[in-house]
């Protein structure tokens, strides 16, 4: 049984981080790329929606410059452990 994202009812715990990242997850997963398949198809459309989504949760001036700084000092960075790209 499977419904469309407006469609879809959200419950109590799904308004947690996980949840919401969960949720965008399985819409994402429902997306047709339509993009050609090409060596300039560097990412993946589930990449491209979660670093927007990222970019817009972080609400940083630099959301890249950010992401590089936090990289050299933890060797991690957020939009890796959050998000996992």
């Amino acid at each position: 049984m499977s419904t469309d994202f407006a469609e879809r009812k959200m419950e109590v715990n799904d308004l947690s981080f996980d949840g919401i990242v969960h949720c965008l997850n399985e819409v994402i997963g429902k997306i047709d790329d339509p993009r050609s398949v090409s060596n300039a198809t560097k990412y993946s459309l589930r990449e491209a929606i979660l670093g927007a989504f990222a970019a817009f949760f972080m609400q940083n001036e630099s959301f890249l410059e950010y992401q590089r700084q936090l990289n050299s000092r933890c060797g991690r960075d957020n939009a890796q452990s959050l998000f996992g790209l």
